[in-house]
């Protein structure tokens, strides 16, 4: 595979940042976590369907949400991914 140009990098980093409204990375990053709650309860890990932003996380009290800690897991992950990519 040949290596990426810079403006190819740029591009793919704007395409998997959540503020591209152009991408729907938000939008699709969401409806990932609801598919996976989904599927937590399809499998009998008890689950339920409310939406990620209404399910707290909790260390003796209440500090984040889901979709909180989803959206910095992602921009994290995302970043570590392309860095790796363009390094290749």
């Amino acid at each position: 595979m040949p290596k990426l140009s810079k403006k190819d990098m740029e591009e793919l980093r704007e395409h998997c940042s959540l503020g591209c409204d152009y991408s729907g990375t938000k939008e699709i990053v969401s409806e990932l976590v609801y598919e996976t709650l989904e599927a937590m309860g399809r499998i009998g890990m008890g689950t339920d369907l409310r939406s990620a932003d209404e399910i707290g996380l909790t260390d003796g009290k209440e500090f984040t949400t889901l979709d909180d800690f989803v959206y910095i897991f992602w921009e994290k992950a995302a970043a570590s991914i392309l860095n790796v990519v363009e390094t290749q």
